[in-house]
């Protein structure tokens, strides 16, 4: 067992410990970002369930801190983004990514689920592409190592300025309108790489922030034997996404919670 591996296990244990020593049980049909294992689902239902009345709230209390594109260190040249997170004082961490093969969502470990990290190579013509969100265990960030099996570098990370509101509500309104973009993964042009870049530039453009680049900044979107000219999203589909994402905010802030739902009928029903 490597270092990396054995390391993330115990970090996983130990949340474990303390987390059954708080007394609080889990609750999978509430959104989480503290699960009690590693939860993986598509964008498109996970982000859907992040802004119903049910978890608006809870969506719109998580205020993402950095946003992180990097690059994979396995051999698999595969990208992804990683959000840190912070709710309630805590601080947790989720993925996302674009992988090869349309597939059915799980809110429990697969078999292999290092296996949807799609490399260029091997994923020689196009389908249905499957965009998703990681949530691990306990929100520690040695877990989702855990669960791609790798231990990805950095390319280049997002601070967001600490007087901006950046919300995992926002967040859950962008992601499914980016992969909308592309529906269909296409190894030479709509792969993780441009997904990647998508969900980042986007981010960019609209929250203030600082930026620092990393040890694999000049090799994002690049792929050695297929791509040897980095993949860029155009500027006509950063212009879509923004202008959607600007509408989808302002339809999600309009979402009521189950608490101001049951407030407003309480007022209905007893106006006194």
């Amino acid at each position: 067992m490597s270092f990396r591996h054995f390391r993330a296990q115990l970090a996983v244990i130990f949340a474990r410990f303390k987390y059954f020593m708080s007394g609080h049980p889990p609750n999978p049909s509430v959104l989480n970002l503290f699960p009690e294992i590693t939860q993986e689902d598509s964008i498109r239902t996970w982000c859907g369930n992040a802004v119903v009345a049910e978890n608006v709230g809870y969506a719109r209390r998580g205020k993402i801190l950095r946003v992180v594109h990097s690059k994979s260190n396995n051999g698999k040249n595969h990208e992804d983004i990683m959000f840190e997170v912070q709710l309630d004082g805590q601080t947790s961490w989720i993925l996302t990514d674009r992988s090869a093969g349309g597939r059915n969502s799980t809110l429990s470990p697969s078999p292999s689920p290092s296996n949807s990290r799609t490399d260029l190579g091997v994923s020689s013509s196009s389908n249905t592409a499957y965009d998703r969100i990681v949530v691990p265990a306990f929100g520690k960030h040695d877990a989702i190592l855990l669960w791609i099996n790798d231990d990805p570098v950095t390319a280049c990370s997002l601070k967001i300025h600490s007087n901006v509101s950046f919300s995992l509500a926002d967040l859950a309104g962008l992601l499914p309108l980016v992969a909308a973009q592309a529906t269909n993964y296409n190894p030479f042009a709509k792969q993780c790489y441009w997904y990647a870049r998508a969900v980042y530039e986007s981010i960019k453009r609209k929250y203030p922030s600082e930026e620092t680049r990393g040890d694999a900044y000049d090799r994002r979107g690049k792929h050695a034997k297929l791509l040897p000219v980095p993949c860029k999203v155009s500027e006509n589909e950063l212009k879509l996404i923004q202008g959607a994402w600007l509408t989808r905010i302002e339809e999600i802030a309009r979402v009521e919670t189950i608490s101001q739902v049951i407030s407003r009928l309480k007022s209905f029903i007893d106006p006194h």
